[in-house]
């Protein structure tokens, strides 16, 4: 043994403290490190390493106790072996804390939702399980007493517990000082891996060397061995590695110092961001408070207008003068516009006509210039019409409206250097679900380009002209269509007077004289039985055969006037024999056909279909011309149709209905009818191609369904 060793020998109450020193300041300033919030996940884990250095500074401080001059723990054998057993005992559960911190750490680095708990739980309970199993064995097998007993419980904690529990807490601080370097730490993070070395080193090799005892490899490889190798003491070689540790990790706890430095930073950097944000929001919003008060007081503007506008329509059902002041309106909102004209057209087909129109007077009296402005303005009228959209008129082409206003501003700002190629726009005015009529607005020379709340203004002006001239129009039908039913009024009327006067006529003329003869033959005939029977006979069959004729006029007029069989047999056989007379009677072929299932309908209907019939086939005879006609009388599930259609002449519809005639009071008292009926009655005609009428109307209730089978098609 040389001088050094020696030394070290009898100053190992020194060592010891001085090994213990390092562990328990180690575990201190971890421990202290603890109360001070971070952002790191592996924080909590740090006080598995407090509770390490705690514990096994102590146990060496036990170890300076036990090696004191003067104190003699062997003089009380049960207080020394207590003691032993307690030392041990801080010595295994110190490992085991740096075990755990090591798991945690570990498996902390995973995506467990537990981060790592349930995985550091299990391998802890293994470590255990394994350290238990291996005592209880050695206890068991070699059944040592006293301090053998000790000893061998410290070797195997060393061995199994120990040597486990510095490999992973090494790796747990590789693990951080990766984390360290990622958040640009690296001095701390070098501090790290230098603590992790000496803790490596320090499990694997300063714990190998344990104290010697019966279980192998103690026996060889023990602190007697390292103390001949290397000449001093193995606790004075864990001493230096301990204090080597404690340096690195007191140093390397530096990393929260930094963190929180940089989370200062951080929070004085948003700090600036944000009030920079909120002098940048206020600018933006008081910005957007200009924006807005220009965009209300336009908003303003724009409402009083629509509200002038609104008020003007509703003043009025005349719609050319409704036009005239709607133009007038615009002028006065956008005076970028200096003439405007309205076309509208009656129906489809029909020519655009001029209805409304405004800014086209020339001061100088040019009517040349005008004519051929409202020419121009006609043109853009007639392609807005067939294109269905908005379109500009660039005095060479046509634009979309979207490539001829001005986006920079909506209040016309910016706008005015900006070429813009519009010279007149042409808006549609969609009437009754139709493009039937076009607004078209001039843009004065020199303005500035009309911008998109000009566009919308006039688009919305535009949908107020449509209801307006819709209304108007539909004002101007009520109004027409009451007229035309009084006149038909009093068409049904002077008809009625008419028939009345007929029907007086045939009976005086007619019926009258007969009963006026019967009357005297009956008188003759009385008179003459006393005297001459057979006279009497005789004037009686005359008189028999005269009240046979005035009969037969007789049902022949009523007959005229509603058919029984219409009562007592129902529509079909009503028809059928009305087609029947009227082929014998105008020697025109008469088809009648009957499709779908009979029955029998309120009488009003069946009424209503027969009158219809009857006057078609009056208007075949006196107008038509024709050599055939056809009568279809279709029974649907909800509707009975019938359709009348001849080979005849035909007709222009409009032009019969417009002139005042028999025909046309004819036309209007059948769609009269059908009106009445809740039904819908149609013509076509046309000169040359015949005419057909379709009636439909609406089935309310069934009296009597036939039992026969469905009839197809029916011929007379």
């Amino acid at each position: 043994m040389n001088a050094l060793s020696q030394f070290f020998i009898e100053n190992i109450v020194v060592v010891f403290f001085l090994y213990g020193l390092g562990f328990f300041s180690m575990g201190l300033a971890v421990w202290l490190e603890l109360g001070r919030s971070s952002e790191f996940r592996r924080t909590r884990a740090l006080l598995f390493l407090a509770g390490f250095g705690l514990l096994h500074g102590s146990h060496e401080w036990i170890e300076v106790y036990t090696h004191l001059p003067g104190v003699d723990t062997t003089a009380d054998p049960v207080g020394h072996l207590l003691l032993e057993v307690f030392r041990v005992s801080v010595l295994s559960l110190s490992f085991l804390l740096l075990a755990i911190f090591g798991l945690r750490v570990i498996f902390a680095h995973g995506s467990a939702a537990d981060r790592g708990r349930r995985a550091t739980i299990k391998w802890t309970a293994i470590l255990i399980g394994v350290w238990l199993a291996l005592v209880s064995v050695t206890l068991w097998t070699h059944r040592p007493c006293g301090d053998n007993c000790v000893t061998a419980v410290d070797v195997l904690s060393r061995y199994t517990l120990a040597i486990p529990a510095a490999f992973l807490a090494a790796w747990a601080m590789v693990l951080q000082h990766r984390s360290f370097k990622a958040r640009g730490m690296p001095i701390c993070a070098r501090d790290l891996l230098w603590a992790a070395l000496a803790l490596l080193i320090y499990g694997a090799v300063g714990q190998v060397f344990t104290k010697p005892s019966f279980l192998w490899p103690s026996t060889v490889i023990n602190s007697e061995l390292f103390q001949q190798t290397f000449g001093i003491p193995v606790q004075l070689f864990r001493a230096i590695l301990a204090g080597i540790m404690a340096v690195f990790i007191i140093r390397a706890l530096r990393a929260f110092e930094i963190e929180r430095e940089q989370r200062l930073a951080a929070a004085n950097e948003a700090k600036l961001a944000a009030q920079q944000e909120a002098l940048a929001t206020q600018q933006r919003a008081h910005a957007a408070m200009e924006k807005l008060n220009r965009q209300l007081q336009t908003a303003v503007q724009d409402l009083t207008m629509l509200f002038d506008l609104s008020r003007t329509l509703a003043a009025t059902l005349d719609r050319d003068t409704l036009l005239q002041d709607a133009l007038a309106n615009i002028f006065k909102s956008i005076p970028r516009i200096q003439g405007g004209v309205v076309f509208l057209r009656e129906k489809v087909g029909q020519p655009l006509q001029q209805v409304a129109a405004a800014g086209y007077e020339m001061p100088n009296g040019s009517d040349t210039a005008v004519t051929e402005a409202l020419r121009q303005a006609q043109k853009v009228a007639e392609q807005v019409i067939a294109h269905n959209h908005t379109l500009c008129w660039t005095g060479e082409s046509f634009l979309p409206v979207n490539q001829c206003i001005c986006l920079t501003q909506s209040d016309g700002q910016n706008c005015a250097g900006y070429s813009f190629p519009q010279r007149t726009v042409g808006v549609p005015l969609v009437i009754q679900d139709q493009v039937n009529g076009c607004l078209v607005l001039e843009v004065a020379a020199g303005a500035n380009c009309l911008t998109t709340r000009d566009h919308d203004l006039i688009h919305t002006v535009a949908s107020q002209l449509s209801m307006a001239v819709a209304n108007a129009t539909l004002y101007q039908e009520v109004q027409a269509r009451e007229e035309l039913r009084g006149e038909l009024l009093r068409q049904v009327v002077s008809a009625q007077e008419s028939e009345r006067q007929r029907i007086a006529r045939e009976l005086h003329d007619g019926t009258g004289q007969i009963l006026t003869a019967l009357s005297l033959g009956l008188a003759a005939a009385s008179a003459s039985v006393p005297r001459d029977p057979e006279l009497a006979a005789r004037q009686l069959d005359e008189l028999k055969t005269m009240s046979t004729q005035v009969i037969k006029e007789l049902h022949n007029l009523v007959m005229g006037l509603r058919p029984s069989v219409l009562d007592d047999l129902g529509l079909v056989p009503a028809l059928r024999g009305q087609a029947q007379k009227f082929e014998e009677r105008t020697r025109i072929a008469t088809r009648f056909e009957v499709n779908g299932r009979i029955c029998r309908l309120q009488p009003e209907i069946e009424t209503t279909i027969f009158r219809i019939a009857q006057e078609s086939l009056t208007n075949v005879v006196k107008h038509a011309d024709a050599r055939c006609v056809t009568l279809q009388l279709t029974y649907g599930k909800d509707t009975i149709q019938l359709t009348v259609q001849d080979d005849g002449s035909g007709f222009d519809l409009d032009e019969a209905l417009q002139t005042d005639s028999e025909y046309r009071w004819g036309l209007l008292g059948m769609q009269e009818r059908v009106s009445l009926a809740g039904g819908v009655w149609e013509i076509d005609s046309r000169p040359g191609a015949g005419t057909t009428i379709r009636v439909n109307i609406p089935l309310i209730e069934a009296v009597t369904e036939k039992t026969s089978e469905v009839l197809e098609t029916s011929e007379v």
